[in-house]
């Protein structure tokens, strides 16, 4: 078991440092992680997940790869948020709907939306 954990560090220390990684074994002979780190800021979960798995696509065999489990990304504001609230409170904060911005228009009311550009900026 330690062999392969160190094979799998090794594959994500290529992008990330030893402090933002996180493996544990479980299940019995797979291993699971976090990666933490400040590089997933404006990025979705998919994207973030192609990082991750794209190192273990590239350095590690298919037998290595096939002892794999859940790998979840955060960044360091999202980490504080699961460990200080506590995962339950920290979903239910994320997943409160924020009231949309209404304009009138011809004396009808309107949401009003920001263009695609300006979303992938505010994104950044």
């Amino acid at each position: 078991m330690e062999a392969i954990m160190k094979r799998i560090q090794k594959a994500l220390e290529r992008r990330f440092s030893s402090k933002e990684i996180s493996l544990e074994p479980v299940w019995g002979r797979m291993i699971a992680g976090w990666v933490i780190s400040k590089s997933f800021d404006g990025l979705t979960g998919a994207e973030r997940q192609r990082k991750v798995w794209s190192l273990f696509e590239k350095h590690l065999d298919e037998k290595d790869r096939a002892r794999l489990g859940i790998f979840l990304t955060f960044t360091p504001l999202e980490e504080k948020g699961v460990l200080d609230e506590g995962f339950d409170d920290f979903a239910a904060s994320s997943k409160r709907a924020k009231k949309p911005v209404a304009t009138k228009s011809n004396g009808v009311m309107r949401r009003k939306t920001m263009s695609k550009g300006r979303q992938t900026a505010a994104a950044r």
